[in-house]
């Protein structure tokens, strides 16, 4: 019988098979699905060679947040710059597969500490482009940032989306059509410029 031929792979596409698989575990199932040895099976690898590029589970976090927050910034970058990057914020965040996977991270860094401050200041980075982009769209509407202030909206949208990514992946769905319908008609307001400079006039109904 003959010998099954190996497949030769470069490292780059050996390491993107290993943090595709952990990524779609970690949507699917959660952090915790996450071992060398499912991780291999799910890629189709063997467990010493995902072992041998990781050596630690918390070196494979690492690495998938890394490419993350280095995707998502550079889709932020890209869907930021136009008209209105506030919805562009939260239909990007509204995203089923973006909100929970930084679900699981924040879930993940409540449990593991090692990693806790590198996530934590990957996350920060990504949330000052997301309030630089918010302010230049705030500023054009007039809206009073010392009232609502663009990191203050920025983190609500990304909360909000992550709450109802959380929850649907439970099955709960309870009021969360009102919760997008809220965001949506506050978003019309802010791009109709109905929100404007005042305290009385950015809550007036």
């Amino acid at each position: 019988m003959s010998e099954k031929k190996r497949i030769r792979r470069e490292p780059a596409e050996t390491r993107t098979l290993i943090l595709d698989a952990t990524e779609a575990l970690m949507q699917a199932e959660g952090y915790a699905a996450v071992s060398s040895r499912r991780v291999a099976k799910e890629a189709g690898l063997t467990a010493p060679l995902v072992h041998y590029y990781y050596p630690t589970t918390d070196d494979l976090f690492v690495d998938l947040h890394r490419r993350m927050t280095e995707r998502q910034v550079a889709d932020l970058g890209r869907i930021l710059d136009c008209a209105d990057p506030v919805t562009a914020l939260w239909e990007y965040q509204a995203g089923w597969a973006q909100s929970a996977l930084g679900v699981e991270f924040i879930a993940l860094a409540n449990h593991r500490k090692a990693i806790r401050p590198l996530i934590a200041e990957r996350t920060e980075a990504a949330r000052d482009v997301q309030a630089s982009a918010i302010a230049k769209a705030l500023e054009r509407s007039g809206v009073d940032t010392t009232v609502l202030p663009p990191v203050a909206l920025a983190m609500m949208l990304v909360g909000i989306a992550r709450t109802l990514a959380n929850e649907e992946s439970v099955g709960i769905t309870r009021g969360h059509s009102e919760v997008r319908a809220c965001v949506d008609a506050l978003l019309a307001r802010l791009r109709e410029g109905e929100l404007t400079k005042g305290r009385d006039a950015l809550f007036r109904g």
